[in-house]
């Protein structure tokens, strides 16, 4: 592909690596794989090249980079170009918009309750240029020094077990793959990778959905927060806000298939350091109000054979599976 080609040309001369890699065709239809499978593959995208979603406007019905950013006349050439041959004009845009054609095609009952009772994600709302744009950034953009970026070429890599994305200086991929090129997007479970790209991957841990819940006198407040990177398992204990008459979690794990004694040890060392007892049963309760949410999840579904009906199905019985293995107690 010579415009192909010609982008990786263009992209090294402004700093970037693009080591051994093609576009092709694969399980999960447009990606990256090894022109050479016994070679390493290395992708650097570099500072100047890394813009934020904010920063992008819609143009003519083209992706731009925005006048508000501080990127090069070079660089924003490039990028625009880039979005234009193989980004958001170049199928990623078409992307998103058969995901929330797929989920148009429930009645729109079933879509308002998937939404707003099931909180399965955007791809429930009416699709508007907006919605579509936030769904492309969604899938697309990665947190770099806590903000977020839009991750050119990178971001033609399909999710899968592999290489992790290095994030120290620029964002980069590196690896050697017998075939396609795959990256573990985030460290999430299976109900935010729908939530995030509308497809279900089975995921080791299992997070709680947002809900409120008492403990003693207090309100305890559980949001669905996750960043999604984990660098150790510290990462998986949360920050406690105790408010007014309430207390406030940003996330919590209800499931770990590696370390099942793990959620309920993170969930007591937080409740003893904020100073509550007798606050086992509350977790156990947390617990059932998840489960059930995922069963009736199922329940509405039964019987439905859409495509994104199948995905949902597969989402809900992977996030049981990863919630079920939750047992005992680790003190930490």
């Amino acid at each position: 592909m010579t415009a192909w080609i010609e982008l990786l040309d263009e992209f090294r001369a402004l700093g970037g690596t693009a080591d051994n890699i093609r576009l092709g065709h694969g399980e999960f239809g447009r990606g990256i794989f090894p022109t050479d499978p016994t070679k390493p593959v290395a992708i650097h995208i570099p500072d100047n090249l890394l813009v934020s979603p904010n920063d992008m406007v819609i143009t003519n019905g083209m992706l731009r980079v925005g006048p508000g950013s501080i990127a090069g006349e070079r660089e924003r050439a490039w990028l625009n170009r880039y979005q234009e041959e193989f980004g958001w004009s170049g199928g990623g845009a078409d992307e998103v918009r058969r995901t929330f054609e797929m989920a148009g095609a429930f009645p729109a009952e079933l879509r308002h309750a998937l939404f707003a009772k099931y909180q399965c994600g955007l791809w429930f709302e009416e699709p508007t240029d907006m919605s579509i744009l936030n769904g492309f950034f969604n899938a697309r953009a990665l947190t770099y020094r806590d903000e977020a970026v839009v991750i050119p070429i990178i971001e033609l890599v399909n999710h899968g077990s592999g290489s992790n994305y290095n994030t120290s200086n620029g964002v980069a991929l590196r690896g050697v793959f017998a075939g396609e090129v795959f990256v573990q997007y985030a460290h999430m479970d299976s109900y935010d990778f729908f939530r995030s790209w509308g497809f279900a991957t089975q995921q080791p841990s299992a997070f709680s959905v947002a809900l409120t819940e008492n403990i003693q006198s207090a309100r305890l407040e559980i949001e669905a927060f996750f960043r999604g990177v984990k660098s150790s398992e510290r990462d998986w204990i949360p920050k406690i806000e105790k408010k007014n008459d309430y207390i406030e979690l940003q996330f919590l794990m209800i499931g770990n298939q590696r370390y099942p004694r793990l959620p309920k040890g993170i969930f007591y060392r937080l409740m003893r350091d904020a100073g509550y007892a007798e606050f086992e049963e509350s977790f156990d309760l947390i617990h059932h109000v998840n489960r059930l949410h995922f069963i009736d999840l199922l329940a509405i579904l039964d019987g439905i054979e859409l495509p994104i009906a199948r995905t949902l199905r597969a989402m809900a019985q992977y996030q049981l599976r990863a919630m079920s293995f939750c047992f005992g107690v680790r003190e930490i």
